[in-house]
């Protein structure tokens, strides 16, 4: 991870705990090549806040805020364009979204613990240019109301606020992907085409397969094959699925496993070496992988068939 990335993970975290004086908290920034497409941090206070938050970084774009347990909510509420907005009852999964320039700060007397996704009006502009739907200005959903699939999302990515281990940045760029599509369609009011689109050309999978192959041990960006394709990331995604059978992300981790295969029957290679050389971040995340996919650890495997 670079110094510059590192950096910016830490200012999320050191702004959000400002904001509910917390010493520190876990985040992660994901981006697509150098632009940011969105901040995650978990906020936890065991014994809630006495007065209201602190002020948020004021920019332009929203803050979605997914409780992982539910609170009690006796006195609770949000302050919004200098308006305060009671809040009875939030259920677990439950969310709340605020715009950034309308200076929410939150009323939050009792304990709670919450994962809020920063999106910027940017992601979601290119989001819908990518769809090729309308933008809008404004998401509307009432405070507290359960939402499964941000619910989801949420407990998906809490393993890796805080964390400089990544998983495949394909990964990364789907979940962008699920989170716009989702927060367009449910409280953006945008209608998503659902028709079903063809598969990539066969030029189109030539070349994915030729970048996978040659980039197998670097960094994979969705939006880098995408643009290769000459295909919105939308649209490459569904198409890549269609002529695949998978998304992009795991055929990328099952090309890595193979290849993986190939060095532990034929050499003697440590495999600490042969994770990174098969492009994965460490030893533990490649143990994990090849386990989940084969159903035994590479140590094992090797064992049963090098030189088979």
């Amino acid at each position: 991870m670079s110094l510059q990335r590192t950096a910016a993970i830490l200012n999320v975290g050191k702004h959000f705990a400002r904001s509910f004086r917390l010493r520190e908290a876990p985040s992660l920034l994901l981006t697509s090549g150098s632009r940011p497409q969105m901040a995650v941090t978990r906020i936890t206070v065991p014994s809630g806040l006495s007065e209201p938050a602190g002020p948020v970084l004021v920019e332009r774009g929203f803050t979605v805020s997914v409780h992982l347990r539910q609170p009690t909510c006796q006195h609770w509420g949000t302050w919004v364009d200098g308006r305060f907005l009671p809040v009875d009852h939030w259920q677990e999964g439950g969310i709340g979204i605020y715009d950034l320039e309308s200076n929410p700060r939150a009323l939050r007397p009792s304990g709670f613990d919450s994962v809020h996704f920063n999106l910027p009006r940017a992601t979601l502009d290119a989001f819908t240019s990518d769809s090729n739907v309308r933008r809008f200005d404004s998401l509307s959903c009432p405070q507290g109301k359960r939402d499964d699939v941000l619910f989801g999302l949420a407990k998906f990515i809490v393993p890796w606020l805080g964390d400089e281990a990544r998983i495949c940045d394909l990964a990364f760029d789907y979940f962008v992907l699920m989170f716009c599509s989702h927060v367009a369609a449910r409280y953006g009011n945008v209608q998503l085409s659902a028709r079903a689109v063809g598969g990539l050309a066969p030029w189109q999978r030539r070349r994915v397969m030729e970048l996978v192959n040659a980039e197998l041990h670097h960094a994979l960006r969705l939006s880098s094959l995408a643009e290769e394709c000459g295909l919105s990331v939308r649209h490459f995604s569904r198409s890549f699925r269609q002529s695949f059978g998978v998304p992009a992300h795991r055929y990328v981790m099952q090309c890595r496993v193979e290849f993986a295969k190939s060095l532990l029957k034929s050499s003697s290679t440590p495999l600490a070496e042969i994770a990174v050389r098969s492009g994965f971040s460490d030893q533990a995340a490649f143990s994990r992988t090849f386990s989940t996919q084969v159903g035994t650890s590479p140590k094992r495997w090797r064992n049963e068939y090098k030189n088979a």
